[in-house]
């Protein structure tokens, strides 16, 4: 298997998808977490934000240096909803209009936090894992967001 390291600014088509690397920038030697791989993702005038691990550091660090393409209809949420992610300042820039949090039932974490959620739940319509089972997202050719719930978690 061939690996890639991806950095800030490397674009990439994956089949209709179009990605676009905004995180970690190519000096990145941060904690772990602060140097997950974050890409917008976009397809029929859609984005969704893939936010991996980060943190509130490298939240900043992509208000900074990227605000203006911040900008989702999804967000996977960073960090299973930890406190330590989805700043006000970061959720204010993405706007998402749907919020995915992947974590587990019971999870020792405790995550998401409860603080989190309320703070999503002010800007999106919020779906976890934890609840909900698996979820899956189609971005139909016309532009419309299609959620689908299979099944319950175990």
């Amino acid at each position: 298997m061939r690996t890639r390291l991806l950095t800030r600014g490397q674009r990439l088509t994956l089949g209709r998808w179009r990605l676009t690397t905004l995180h970690p920038a190519a000096a990145d030697d941060g904690p772990v977490n602060e140097r997950s791989l974050v890409l917008l993702a976009e397809v029929n005038g859609r984005r969704a934000l893939l936010t991996g691990d980060v943190e509130s550091g490298a939240e900043r660090e992509l208000a900074a240096c990227c605000a203006q393409g911040l900008h989702a209809d999804l967000l996977k949420v960073a960090h299973h909803g930890s406190r330590t992610s989805s700043t006000a300042a970061f959720l204010e820039a993405v706007t998402p209009r749907l919020a995915l949090i992947s974590v587990g039932v019971g999870n020792v974490y405790h995550h998401p936090s409860p603080e989190i959620v309320e703070r999503l739940g002010e800007r999106a319509h919020v779906l976890r894992t934890d609840r909900t089972g698996e979820i899956v997202v189609r971005f139909g050719p016309d532009g419309k967001l299609r959620i689908e719930t299979p099944g319950a978690p175990k």
